[in-house]
């Protein structure tokens, strides 16, 4: 095992907090979503629905833009899922303070270090994250308890409802569970969860966080809120969902399901991926050669290829994260709503 990624956690603090993007794309999310729903009671999803009415945004983002043909429950639900990624600011943002207020860039994801082998020397003794940076662990925790206080306003705990979904989600990326450090200055204070690992794919540049969040279907300007980009990344996730619906679980995939239940070990399973394959060559040569992709999102024309198998394998994991992530989001809901 000389060429995997090693952990590490402990003297210098880094803050990786900027820059992060989103994690799946809405295709994604949606297509989680909807596995989820789809397998809650009548009686859950109306509890589930009567709650997000109550959320400050109803009007305006989870009901809106449905099409005649779909079910409002269905919709509304189903919208939850999105909501944490579009009240991010945009710049000179024309929403206002009311929808970027509910912004909380560090709950999407958790920096688990994974250190280039060669480099574990030149890293050894340093803390390279704060444990005290408020992480996508600690936000599900939260946001779980906030829908068990029976003392909450209702609206806020429709707020932590659309976090509950959200995240679940998130949790099942690989890349946002770790940031990947090395001795190459590009990447010496972290990677930002693949956000500044440039490579190619088919010949395609692109930032390694970007790839994965993509890998369900491409959503590329989230920040469209037209009726008509709403209706097409539903139709694209109800179809991943239907694909994804029949997914053949593997014993280790369903012995996971049956033994990994806090978001602690949903999360180490992701450190396990990002550390075992989506840092990995395919030939079993070693780490990847990412290149730094700026913050203005350009990169070297040098960015290296990773290979068509890898492509092939990233989708089926992919899949698989995507089915876990809708079984276990429903099992959290069922309890959530039965109290």
């Amino acid at each position: 095992m000389k060429h995997c990624l090693a952990l590490g956690l402990s003297g210098m603090v880094l803050a990786l907090t900027a820059g992060r993007a989103p994690a799946w794309n809405s295709v994604g999310h949606l297509a989680v979503a909807k596995l989820a729903y789809d397998q809650l009671a009548d009686g859950h999803k109306t509890k589930l629905f009567l709650l997000l009415k109550t959320h400050p945004h109803y009007e305006e983002f989870l009901a809106a833009g449905r099409p005649a043909d779909v079910n409002e429950v269905e919709w509304v639900v189903l919208r939850a899922s999105v909501w944490p990624d579009w009240v991010r600011p945009r710049g000179k943002d024309p929403r206002g303070s009311g929808v970027t207020r509910f912004h909380r860039g560090e709950d999407h994801y958790v920096n688990i270090p994974l250190i280039d082998p060669k480099d574990a020397e030149f890293f050894a003794g340093k803390t390279l994250v704060s444990p005290d940076i408020m992480n996508i662990v600690s936000a599900l925790q939260q946001r779980g308890n906030e829908l068990k206080t029976k003392t909450a306003a209702p609206e806020d705990q429709a707020v932590a409802l659309c976090w509950l979904f959200h995240l679940v989600g998130d949790i099942h990326q690989p890349l946002h569970n770790v940031a990947y450090f090395s001795s190459n200055p590009a990447f010496v204070h972290g990677d930002l969860g693949g956000n500044k690992f440039g490579v190619r794919v088919n010949g395609r540049k692109w930032k390694l966080h970007t790839y994965w969040d993509e890998l369900l279907g491409e959503d590329p300007n989230y920040t469209d809120d037209s009726a008509e980009r709403h209706v097409k990344i539903y139709k694209q996730a109800m179809a991943v969902a239907e694909t994804l619906r029949g997914l053949s679980l593997s014993q280790e995939d369903k012995d996971k399901l049956a033994k990994n239940t806090t978001f602690e070990s949903w999360s180490q399973e992701g450190v396990e991926l990002a550390r075992t394959f989506a840092y990995q060559k395919t030939d079993g040569s070693g780490v990847l050669e990412g290149v730094e992709v700026k913050f203005n999102g350009s990169m070297p024309d040098s960015a290296p290829e990773v290979g068509a198998e890898y492509d092939k394998k990233a989708h089926a994991i992919a899949e698989v994260r995507v089915v876990l992530a809708g079984r276990r989001l429903s099992e959290r809901m069922k309890a959530l709503v039965a109290r």
